[in-house]
């Protein structure tokens, strides 16, 4: 499907708009003759592609003149799609988000709980009712409540979000037209099982939950949530309960509590995740960050005088923290980019919303059944590789496998490796592992330099690009172990890798690739 696309496209490139392209242009282009859609802060003609949509026409057209973000990351989160699409770009979309219409319901499906259903229809008195196979019950002692499905299977902590959020309702107006409010919390768990459709329980907001403090307990099919005190008269029940199958992506707010420079173009940003949050992600899998945008690279601050601020989302791999209420980023800045020059400008003690983890695969089962790993990274292609090495290391240590990290960039100046070049004192595990397994047999970590003048085999780093000559120089030839791979970078160093590999005598199977 691709293939064939990108062949015909070639001759047939979109029509670009110089400026950008705001909400209300966006819109008009909403039929199959003349279709647009927004990714990820792009807005794309997607016209000529319709044929080629591997889930038909009609379902294509679901995000036409609207925000497909949330369709892309439902049904397609590892797909190129800057690749895939890069001859229909329009335009960077400089208008507001919350003025477009919502995607359409699903039209090859009957399960009408899919995005683009109003949420209003999801509620239901009846417990038998929109379930989907799923159990809610009250624990018997009015202490919490449980979720269970008998198509779950060795759930873990990595598999379950919850969040106890304060939200103020609305319950009277005064004679002086002035609004009452209440303050409430609101319940939402969301479960996300490998290779299964998620499902998202939200209850309904009340003052029971305002200041509870839950605890969770996860079982190979049950969640259990046990609150600090009795919830009693029915605040908290299947019927309070709105249940969905595979639900349009939530955003939490995060706090940024560290922010240093890594090196002369990459940033490291440290997260606080909202109070009564729990949040894990699994090792692979990446989220959406929604980019609220103050400055725009090349566009003056006329621009925006003139057409307003904007928001964009980014797909962005977060690397684990020690703390489990915090999480990682490390962002390459471009200075002529579109959107990480607002993310540059964000202060410690600033905001940054972060989506639900994206992804379906259980990279951990995956990464374990191997002898040899072997995880080859360009640029800031290491990001999705980083937890992967530390999960890798705690087998390495304790057995006979073996893992090489293979981490390519241009010149010196763009190692991640290094200790920070601001806050030399803040905690790097990058360069935490290349200082304490420098020399190790069994965890191999190497720096590749492209450039000329780079020296050759210092010892430090080695001179080229990823090839079979250099795998051989690194990689034991002779090894009958079993080996998977994992590559992540630009298009053309992806290609490259994967035929160095394959040289090696691994198979596609064996090669698991993210795309950068």
């Amino acid at each position: 499907m691709c293939s064939k696309f990108v062949k015909f496209y070639r001759k047939h490139l979109a029509k670009r708009v110089s400026g950008g392209v705001d909400h209300v242009e966006l819109m008009k282009h909403n039929t199959k003759d003349d279709c647009w859609v927004h990714l990820f802060g792009i807005v794309y003609d997607v016209t000529k592609y319709l044929d080629f949509h591997p889930g038909g026409i009609p379902e294509l057209l679901r995000g036409a003149g609207r925000d497909a973000t949330p369709l892309f990351n439902q049904y397609h989160a590892w797909v190129n799609y800057e690749s895939m699409l890069k001859a229909c770009v329009v335009g960077p979309f400089i208008g507001d988000l919350t003025k477009l219409p919502s995607p359409l319901p699903p039209t090859t499906s009957d399960d009408k709980n899919k995005l683009g259903v109003p949420s209003s229809a999801l509620f239901s008195t009846d417990p038998s009712e929109n379930g989907y196979g799923a159990r809610v019950e009250t624990l018997s002692d009015n202490s919490g409540i449980s979720f269970e499905h008998d198509d779950w299977t060795e759930l873990t902590e990595h598999n379950v979000i919850v969040s106890l959020v304060p939200v103020f309702v609305k319950t009277s107006i005064n004679t002086r037209g002035e609004e009452n409010t209440e303050e409430h919390a609101r319940l939402r768990v969301l479960i996300h099982h490998f290779w299964k459709p998620a499902m998202e329980f939200e209850f309904e907001p009340t003052p029971a939950l305002c200041h509870v403090e839950y605890t969770l307990k996860i079982m190979k099919n049950r969640v259990e949530i046990r609150f600090s005190r009795e919830i009693s008269g029915g605040k908290i029940d299947r019927s309070k309960c709105k249940i969905q199958r595979r639900p349009g992506v939530t955003y939490h707010t995060t706090e940024i509590i560290d922010r240093y420079r890594l090196n002369h173009d990459t940033l490291i940003f440290s997260l606080q995740l909202p109070e009564h949050t729990t949040y894990r992600i699994p090792i692979g899998h990446h989220v959406s960050i929604k980019i609220r945008k103050g400055s725009m690279g090349k566009f003056s601050w006329k621009f925006f005088l003139i057409f307003g601020y904007s928001v964009l989302y980014r797909p962005y791999t977060p690397i684990s923290n020690p703390d489990p209420q915090k999480i990682d980023f490390m962002i390459k800045i471009y200075s002529n980019g579109i959107c990480t020059p607002s993310l540059e400008n964000l202060k410690i003690g600033g905001e940054l919303e972060i989506s639900d983890p994206i992804g379906e695969r259980n990279f951990a089962e995956w990464t374990e059944n191997a002898q040899e790993l072997i995880l080859l990274a360009a640029g800031s292609g290491i990001t999705p590789m980083i937890d992967i090495m530390e999960k890798r290391i705690q087998k390495t240590e304790n057995s006979n496998s073996k893992v090489y990290f293979l981490m390519f960039n241009k010149t010196e100046n763009d190692l991640q490796t290094g200790k920070p070049e601001e806050n030399p004192k803040s905690t790097w595990k990058m360069a935490d592992f290349y200082s304490k397994y420098r020399g190790d047999e069994r965890i191999v970590m190497k720096n590749v330099l492209s450039a000329s003048e780079c020296p050759v085999e210092t010892g430090e780093y080695f001179n080229g690009r990823v090839s079979t000559d250099l795998l051989n120089s690194i990689i034991s030839t002779s090894s009958t172990a079993s080996r998977r791979a994992f590559i992540c970078g630009p298009d053309g160093f992806i290609l490259a890798a994967k035929t160095a590999l394959e040289s090696l005598n691994l198979h596609s199977d064996q090669i698991h690739i993210f795309q950068g």
